[in-house]
């Protein structure tokens, strides 16, 4: 029980401070990292599926491994910034006529959350095996 509430706490932890700063952040500057976003995604995505066919003894295969996981921290990080800049942009600038859905614009950042504890669960788990 001890060991999932470490990792429960370091996302619980990242995604405060990730979301703080794209609140308070004085510009929209997180909201022009699509175009990185989206190569980040092609090279996590490519070495996600690398991993399923390379074996993890090999050098080349742990190199994959790690930019799956270690990528996909760095690479969740950023979209959760870009996420909550542009849910706080929607509704700073939605016009009082029109309706705000906010359980739709919050899905991504939930579903950036939840792959980020999943990529600090299996970076924590493989330093306990160490």
């Amino acid at each position: 029980k001890q060991w999932y509430q470490r990792r429960v706490r370091g996302t619980g932890g990242l995604v405060a401070g990730l979301t703080g700063a794209a609140v308070t952040a004085p510009s929209e500057k997180f909201l022009q990292m699509s175009g990185p976003l989206m190569m980040g995604f092609g090279a996590v995505f490519a070495a996600t599926i690398a991993t399923s066919f390379m074996g993890p003894s090999g050098a080349m295969g742990k190199g994959v491994y790690a930019l799956a996981v270690y990528g996909g921290v760095v690479l969740f990080s950023a979209l959760l910034l870009y996420q909550t800049q542009q849910v706080v942009r929607t509704c700073e600038r939605m016009p009082s006529h029109q309706a705000y859905d906010p359980i739709v614009m919050s899905t991504g950042i939930y579903m950036s959350t939840v792959n980020l504890f999943v990529r600090i669960l299996s970076i924590l788990s493989g330093q306990k095996r160490k």
